[in-house]
C-alpha cells in the first residue's frame, strides 16, 4: 500500500513539474472539454479608415505588413456607390500583376461598393490592398483594415493546476515514506539482579549465590 502511494505520488510529480514547465496551455484542449475555457476576440487597427481616391482607367492601393496565421478582417465603401475592382495580394503576386503578368490574389471582389472581407496571410510579409477603376469617372473609396486576435483564458483551476498537482504529489509521496519507516522496536525492561564481585557474573535478585562460582556475596 505504501509503495502504491508513494509511486502516485511521484507520478503527480512529474505530472506537475511537466505542467509547469510547459505551460498551462498545454491543458487547454481538456479545459475545452470540461468547459474551463472563454475566449476574447479583439480587434486593432493597421489601417484606420482611409479616404483613397482612384483616378479614371487606373488603380491605387494601399500596404500592410500582416503575421502568418493571423486573421486580418476588412472593409471598404465605394463613394456615390460606384464600384471598383477589388484585390489582396502578397508582394511577389502584386509585382507579377503590376507587370501584366498572371497573379494570385487572396481576396477579390470584381465589382465591389460595398464590401467586407477577412483573410489569414499563410506566410508573413507585405500584402497589397488594391483598388482598381475601369471606369472613365474617379473613384473615392473609405477602407479600413484590422488584425483579429482571439485570446483563450484559462480557468484559474487551469492556470495553476500545475503546482497543485505538484503540492498534491509531494504530499502523496511523503505519505508514502512515512509509511514505510518501521516503528523501533520496543526495549524489554531490565531485569533486577545482581552482579558478583568475585567472578562479575550477572545474577538475578532471587539467588543467594553466584550461578557462576557459586560463592556467596556476604
Amino acid at each position: 500500500m505504501r509503495r502504491s502511494v508513494f509511486t502516485i505520488g511521484l507520478l503527480f510529480v512529474l505530472v506537475g513539474l511537466f505542467i509547469i514547465s510547459q505551460g498551462p496551455q498545454v491543458l487547454t484542449p481538456v479545459a475545452e472539454n470540461l468547459g474551463l475555457v472563454s475566449h476574447e476576440r479583439t480587434e486593432n487597427a493597421v489601417i484606420a479608415p482611409t479616404l483613397v481616391t482612384v483616378t479614371p482607367s487606373d488603380y491605387s492601393f494601399l500596404m500592410a505588413d500582416l503575421k502568418a496565421d493571423v486573421q486580418v478582417k476588412g472593409s471598404l465603401a465605394v463613394g456615390d456607390a460606384k464600384e471598383v475592382a477589388f484585390y489582396v495580394m502578397d508582394e511577389p503576386n502584386f509585382s507579377e500583376w503590376r507587370a501584366g503578368h498572371p497573379s494570385v490574389v487572396m481576396a477579390a471582389k470584381p465589382l465591389a461598393i460595398a464590401y467586407n472581407f477577412t483573410f489569414t496571410p499563410i506566410v508573413g510579409g507585405t500584402y497589397y490592398f488594391i483598388f482598381d477603376n475601369q471606369d472613365t469617372s474617379r473613384r473615392t473609396v473609405v477602407f479600413s483594415l484590422h488584425v483579429v486576435n482571439n485570446r483563450i483564458i484559462l480557468s484559474p483551476i487551469i492556470e495553476y493546476s500545475g503546482h497543485l498537482v505538484l503540492i498534491i504529489g509531494l504530499l502523496l509521496s511523503s505519505l508514502g515514506i512515512k509509511a514505510g519507516r518501521k516503528k523501533p522496536e520496543a526495549e524489554a525492561p531490565p531485569v533486577p539482579g545482581w552482579k558478583c564481585k568475585f567472578c562479575g557474573a550477572a545474577n538475578t535478585s532471587d539467588k543467594m549465590f553466584c550461578t557462576e562460582c557459586g560463592r556467596s556475596q556476604t
